[in-house]
């Protein structure tokens, strides 16, 4: 029974350990989004990536990259 007492007790510490580095996970998790919107809004921003990409026949963009791509087109034409 001891034995199974401390394996309880080690999975309970497992959880809350997890649930501790949840804020950290969650902070990576939107610099890492950041990051790849940056880079994606450079892409779209680029006249020979969108040249290759209707090329290729690829005229559609998922949605979440649709907003990337719309504010990366009015920040080219604005500058």
């Amino acid at each position: 029974m001891n034995k199974q007492k401390r394996k309880v007790v080690r999975g309970i510490t497992v959880q809350v350990r997890n649930s501790l580095m949840l804020p950290e996970r969650a902070a990576t998790a939107a610099r890492l989004l950041c990051n790849l919107n940056a880079v994606f809004g450079e892409l779209f921003a680029d006249e020979n990536f969108l040249t290759l990409l209707r090329a290729e026949t690829l005229i559609t963009i998922p949605s979440y990259l649709r907003q990337v791509f719309d504010e990366s087109k009015s920040r080219h034409e604005v500058a």
